[in-house]
């Protein structure tokens, strides 16, 4: 259970359940299922900034109302949240703002009652891939601590879903501090391209191996991730130099224990996260939403 003091689970209480293990895999594969070889997909997901600027604006949107001009949800208080991350400057955030319009992830319209204020707001194909994302991020908190507590992210319920989003902004500064910033070896992988998709396809790989060694193909990296062959060399040999993977002279890739530590932590911190968001999100319910 989430700890007895608190309304939600702390990254050490979920870290130290026995069924982690099987947590991190649910969570993995059913993060895989969302982005691996889906290239439309992927565009919320190359970087850290376009992580970030998708579950910001998610969050934005959540709270936004149109008659209290404080929650809307401008370019600059984009672009404001995002740059506590160090993942992306502004001129990167503006050039994933265009590229989200481009391929019809946001949109982009006047404020409600001032004109000469633009918004940005998710489609509704957006809003319909949160409710996939929310879910997927549900599952592992649900493997923990059961599926009847988390009923309604399950779900996907509209409701839940801003309410849920609106909390999260609460936790924006913490996670930057504590669960981006202050973990160097996992925070190199956000700021790469396809970064945490392969770092966390490498442990799903490495699970499966008998001796831990995983034989890593560049190419089938890029292709499923959506960059480069050159890109997935370049950031694995970077990482080797760093002594966080082992590459042999067959292409080989070993995890050493630290970068698995690393990533553990990452996990457990953002479901500690969500669930502190679930708590808020439950104890302000106004009831279920319509799509």
């Amino acid at each position: 259970m989430p700890d007895a003091t608190l309304s939600f689970a702390t990254p050490d209480t979920i870290l130290r359940h026995p069924s982690f293990p099987i947590a991190r895999t649910v969570y993995i594969d059913a993060v895989m299922a969302l982005y691996e070889e889906n290239s439309a997909l992927l565009e919320l997901m190359r970087d850290g900034g376009r992580i970030f600027v998708y579950g910001i604006l998610m969050a934005l949107w959540g709270r936004y109302r149109e008659d209290v001009p404080e929650t809307w949800p401008t370019i600059g208080r984009l672009k404001e949240a995002v740059g506590q991350f160090g993942v992306a400057s502004p001129r990167h955030i503006d050039l994933i703002i265009a590229r989200f319009v481009q391929v019809g992830h946001l949109r982009i319209v006047p404020a409600p009652s001032d004109l000469r204020i633009r918004i940005v707001l998710p489609t509704q194909g957006l809003i319909e891939h949160d409710r996939a994302f929310i879910r997927a991020h549900y599952l592992p908190l649900a493997a923990l601590f059961g599926p009847d507590r988390y009923a309604l992210p399950l779900a996907g319920d509209l409701g839940f879903l801003k309410a849920a989003r609106s909390a999260w902004l609460a936790t924006l500064g913490a996670m930057a501090a504590d669960t981006i910033l202050a973990n160097r070896q996992v925070l190199r992988f956000y700021t790469a391209s396809g970064g945490i998709l392969m770092l966390m396809k490498l442990v799903r790989l490495h699970d499966h191996s008998d001796d831990g060694g995983i034989a890593v193909s560049f190419t089938d990296f890029g292709r499923r991730f959506g960059v480069s062959r050159t890109h997935v060399r370049t950031l694995f040999k970077a990482v080797a130099a760093d002594g966080d993977i082992v590459i042999d002279t067959r292409g080989v890739v070993r995890l050493m224990p630290d970068l698995r530590a690393a990533l553990d932590r990452n996990i457990a911190e953002r479901m500690s996260l969500l669930d502190r968001s679930h708590a808020a999100a439950t104890a302000n319910a106004e009831g279920p939403a319509r799509p």
